[in-house]
């Protein structure tokens, strides 16, 4: 597989769902409408499914192991944090809470970002 291709697909899956996670975001902040809708829950299991498959492709592909590289494993360190600040958010019930997970859930994934660019550890 070429490596350019698995990582452009990355990237735009990436988009796709942190787009998806602030549609959910802001539905539950509103009425939570969309939410509930099958479509945008199975379609945002399965971006993640295939940014998660698109990762692993990635680190195969590039012979990258996160124990040796230290960004990435910080990287997955703040995608597993992500996915929990993600899951604690949605069963809040004061919308001034929501809004907090959701700064810090938008400073996490800036974080991500900045690590998927730079590849320079903040900590490890």
């Amino acid at each position: 597989m070429d490596y350019l291709a698995v990582k452009h697909t990355h990237m735009a899956i990436a988009v796709l769902s942190i787009v998806l996670f602030y549609v959910r975001s802001f539905s539950r902040l509103g009425s939570g409408a969309i939410v509930k809708n099958k479509l945008v829950f199975i379609g945002s299991h399965a971006t993640d499914t295939f940014l998660l498959i698109s990762a692993i492709t990635l680190m195969a592909i590039a012979k990258i192991n996160p124990l040796e590289q230290t960004w990435l494993l910080e990287k997955i360190i703040l995608v597993v944090a992500y996915i929990a600040l993600g899951i604690i958010a949605s069963k809040q019930q004061k919308t001034s809470i929501k809004v907090v997970f959701l700064v810090v859930t938008t400073g996490v994934i800036a974080l991500i970002g900045k690590l998927a660019v730079t590849k320079a550890a903040f900590v490890l």
